[in-house]
């Protein structure tokens, strides 16, 4: 039932309304009455209401400034107007501010029936398009935090970022799947509008850009009032004014609350990154980091061996080593990972009981080489890189593939990444990067003009990228080989 709530300072007026029609015959249902645009207004604090009827002449603020009040606050409704006056500025107003009709009192059943069934044509059209655009969102936000984007999917995210309020907190979580209509409904009335959601049966997992992170406390005090002492955790990171950072400070968060559900930790609902374990800061895991998101099992079986044989030489505490090789085998099931439900809790489990610092790294190189491509992939993925090599130079980006193909964006992104084991974007840049690596030693070509040849409109950002990859810049790449 869409919510209805009604407005107007004669009282006989409401009532009248409220039964004129049978409004859930239509869909349809009066949640509220306001007799002025204070009290209306407050009720618009309350919850989400869709459709708004309101009288024009009231005292203190008339229906059109109750309107554009509501409006300018970001509330969203569509709305009629009433008035026992003709008045011609009033309907313009009206119209003005997208008024679905202008009632005349007293009011035409026949009429209002009709325009009720405007509003709900309008209400089913606004949900459609906005499940698609949350659906792209949550896709983008995905993308963005896992570092999967490509060139113009990174500039539509901080698009849409740009109004929201600096500094941003990374915020991890999962709750009782009966809260969330609540948590949702609070997130919203705060406009937290950079978050998803992930169903887990009984549970539901969270992800939110928190925007004004200095104020996260009253995030936390809801979700601890909401909650009290049933199952749930999260994870919130520290604040960054920098959009650039939330991908590394979400990889951060993320390892706190996936170690404190690997040791099964019960101490406390909510975990801060200054409470993160500093036991491997030691051991540098960065390298191994690079070489997961390269997908070069060779390499990275040699970077195991290497942080193994460190951790032997510093002789590091044994928990501390099994938190090492939880961190090492979780990047690897997150990048390359081909492990169903079951193996992936039994390695979980092997990390956890490995009594040797051999046995730790026997098991990780196994894991590794177990990681094979698939011998051929489906045929949709076969035309996605077909298309891909071919038009590697041009803007190339998986939404421009999906609409050739008349697949599903998102269909198609999750299926490329089942098999390819890598987004579409981390495939695309690395397939252009090695070109960039076989032109910066084979040609006088200068960082610009490899940069326009590979598919790169923004210099920078190809910079950046290879940077990413091979820990040196493209100068730097070309030098330490002359």
């Amino acid at each position: 039932m869409y919510k209805v709530l009604l407005v107007d300072d004669e009282y006989m007026i409401l009532m009248g309304l409220a039964k004129i029609i049978p409004w859930q015959d239509y869909g349809f249902e009066v949640v509220a009455t306001a007799e002025n645009a204070k009290d209306a207004l407050a009720i618009l604090e309350q919850g989400a209401i869709d459709l708004v009827i309101t009288d024009v002449t009231m005292p203190e603020m008339s229906g059109l400034e109750f309107i554009e009040a509501a409006q300018n606050q970001r509330y969203e409704f569509e709305f009629m107007i009433l008035s026992g006056y003709q008045e011609f500025d009033y309907l313009k107003s009206g119209l003005q501010l997208g008024a679905v009709n202008y009632l005349m009192k007293p009011v035409n059943k026949a009429e209002l029936v009709e325009s009720l069934l405007k509003v709900k044509e309008r209400l089913e059209e606004r949900l459609e398009h906005k499940n698609q655009q949350e659906m792209y969102r949550e896709f983008l936000l995905s993308q963005w935090v896992n570092d999967e984007l490509d060139e113009r999917e990174e500039e539509e995210v901080f698009a849409l970022l740009e109004h929201s309020k600096s500094p941003w907190r990374v915020i991890l979580g999962h709750f009782p799947r009966e809260y969330q209509k609540q948590m949702s409904t609070w997130l919203e009335n705060e406009h937290q509008t950079f978050y998803y959601f992930r169903n887990l049966g009984e549970r539901i997992s969270f992800m939110i850009i928190y925007q004004g992170g200095e104020k996260v406390e009253k995030f936390t005090h809801f979700t601890q009032e909401l909650l009290k002492e049933t199952s749930w955790l999260m994870s919130v990171s520290q604040p960054t004014a920098e959009l650039e950072e939330v991908p590394e400070i979400y990889r951060n968060v993320r390892q706190i609350y996936q170690l404190h559900q690997f040791y099964g930790l019960h101490t406390t609902h909510i975990l801060l990154s200054e409470e993160e374990n500093n036991s491997d800061s030691l051991i540098d895991l960065s390298e191994f980091n690079r070489l997961v998101v390269l997908s070069k099992p060779t390499a990275l079986k040699e970077a195991v061996k290497k942080i193994f044989q460190e951790v032997l030489t510093l002789g590091t505490a044994p928990e501390d080593v099994r938190h090492i090789a939880f961190l090492l085998f979780m990047d690897i099931y997150r990048q390359l990972g081909q492990l169903d439900d079951e193996a992936y809790l039994a390695t979980i489990q092997k990390i956890n009981k490995a009594i040797t610092v051999n046995e730790l790294e026997r098991l990780l190189l196994t894991v590794i080489d177990e990681q094979k491509e698939p011998a051929t992939y489906s045929e949709n993925i076969q035309k996605v890189l077909a298309i891909l090599e071919k038009n590697y130079q041009e803007e190339l980006t998986l939404k421009r593939i999906s609409d050739e193909l008349h697949l599903n964006v998102m269909y198609l992104g999750q299926l490329f990444k089942k098999e390819t084991k890598r987004s579409f974007s981390q495939y695309l840049n690395q397939f252009r990067m090695e070109k960039a690596q076989y032109m910066l030693l084979h040609s006088e070509k200068n960082i610009n003009e490899i940069a326009d040849e590979i598919g790169y409109n923004n210099t920078t950002y190809f910079s950046k990228m290879f940077k990413k990859m091979y820990d040196v810049s493209p100068k730097e790449f070309r030098e330490i080989r002359e």
